[in-house]
């Protein structure tokens, strides 16, 4: 009971990120109709942060995108070099495209990069408990990752509408073997296969929220 106690204590501190920049496209920024055009709103199931699965806890999870791109049959619409982060200040706000061109949207495509805001693509903070006191891990890596969500939205002219896109971290992180993780100075680190692994299956934790 005493190592489980200490476990939701640290819980509901953050063992450190980097700090999120506004991303571009929020409400208050200059643009000709603000509550018109495309939508992306970011959730996660399970909450972040919060409990993933017994014994994991997820503090902060950051990925840099190099671009997030929405698809339509008529053009399309991009957002460039940001951060989307779910941490002490709660998930991102929603992308908005307000000058999105009409159509059907049929895709979204993600890349994330390092490079405006550190050298990784994405970072992930947490604990897990074990036998005593709970460990820190860290995942992150620094190669690019692509991944795309497929849709089926119509934007109207001079209309509004939303793609809703979920995060489910709870299969990707759950399969870590972390009692095989390397210890660095008390941190869990993920490397070689085990974060290869990783992401792949970081690439299906994006998907359309229904």
């Amino acid at each position: 009971m005493r190592s489980i106690g200490v476990f939701l204590v640290l819980a509901a501190c953050n063992v450190g990120g980097p700090a999120a920049p506004d991303a571009p496209g929020k409400p208050g920024e200059d643009a000709p109709h603000p509550s018109l055009g495309m939508f992306v709103n970011w959730t996660a199931s399970p909450m972040l942060p919060g409990m993933l699965a017994d014994k994991i806890y997820v503090t902060e999870a950051t990925f840099h995108l190099d671009h997030l791109q929405i698809v339509a049959d008529s053009g399309s619409s991009t957002h460039t070099k940001y951060l989307l982060v779910w941490g002490e200040d709660g998930p991102p706000k929603p992308d908005i495209f307000p000058d999105a061109p009409p159509g059907v949207y049929s895709k979204i495509t993600l890349s994330m990069m390092g490079g405006s805001f550190g050298n990784d693509a994405f970072e992930i903070r947490g604990m897990w408990q074990t036998i005593g006191p709970p460990k820190n891990f860290l995942i992150r890596d620094d190669r690019p990752l692509n991944l795309s969500i497929d849709c089926n939205t119509t934007l109207a002219a001079a209309g509004s509408a939303m793609i809703a896109i979920k995060v489910d971290l709870k299969d990707a992180i759950s399969k870590i073997p972390f009692p095989n993780l390397d210890d660095e100075n008390g941190v869990l680190i993920l490397k070689d296969k085990e974060l290869s692994d990783f992401r792949g299956r970081l690439q299906g934790a994006f998907e359309l929220d229904d």
